[in-house]
C-alpha cells in the first residue's frame, strides 16, 4: 500500500468521558496528546558472562502516562461538573479521543483513565478562561479506525 502521510489538522477531534461507564463528549476540547501505554521500566540482569561485555535488563512495569484535555472553561457545565466529579472520586472511567484528517473523523483510541486533577482556569481581562483536566492512563488500546457513536 502506498504511503499517504500528509500533515493535518486537529479540526473535529473530540474527546468523551464516562459518566461513570456511558460516554458524554467534552465540550469546547481545544486540545489534547494522543497518549501511548507508557515507558517500561528496565530491571538490569547484568552478570559476570554477560555477553559481548554489554549489561542486560528485563522489562518491568509500565510507568504511568499521564495526559492533559485542554477546553474553554464554563464553570457549572455539564462538561465542568462531569470533569469536577471525575477529578474527585478514584473510579476508573472510559474514555474514547477521536483523531480527525482534515476534519473528518478518520481513527479513534479506546482507553480507561482516572481523572487525577481538574484546573477551572483563570479569569482575566482579555484571556479566554481555559480549564486543564488531567488524566492517568490505566489501560489503552491501540488507533483503529473511528466508530460514529451508536455504530
Amino acid at each position: 500500500m502506498a504511503e499517504t502521510q500528509e500533515a493535518s489538522v486537529g479540526y473535529m477531534g473530540e474527546a468523551w468521558l464516562g459518566n461513570p461507564t456511558t460516554l458524554y463528549e467534552l465540550n469546547q476540547v481545544k486540545s489534547f496528546p494522543i497518549p501511548g501505554k507508557g515507558q517500561r521500566d528496565q530491571a538490569e540482569t547484568t552478570h559476570l558472562k554477560s555477553p559481548n561485555w554489554r549489561r542486560e535488563y528485563v522489562s518491568t512495569f509500565h510507568a504511568d502516562s499521564d495526559f492533559d484535555v485542554v477546553l474553554n472553561s464554563r464553570p457549572l457545565s455539564t462538561t465542568d461538573t462531569l470533569l469536577d466529579t471525575a477529578a474527585g472520586d478514584d473510579v476508573v472511567r472510559p474514555m474514547k479521543l477521536v483523531i480527525p484528517e482534515n476534519g473528518v473523523p478518520v481513527a479513534q483510541v479506546d482507553l480507561t483513565v482516572r481523572c487525577l486533577n481538574y484546573e477551572r482556569g483563570e479569569v482575566n481581562i482579555d484571556g479566554v478562561m481555559e480549564a486543564t483536566a488531567t488524566f492517568r492512563v490505566v489501560t489503552i488500546g491501540a488507533i483503529v479506525p473511528y466508530v460514529a457513536p451508536g455504530g
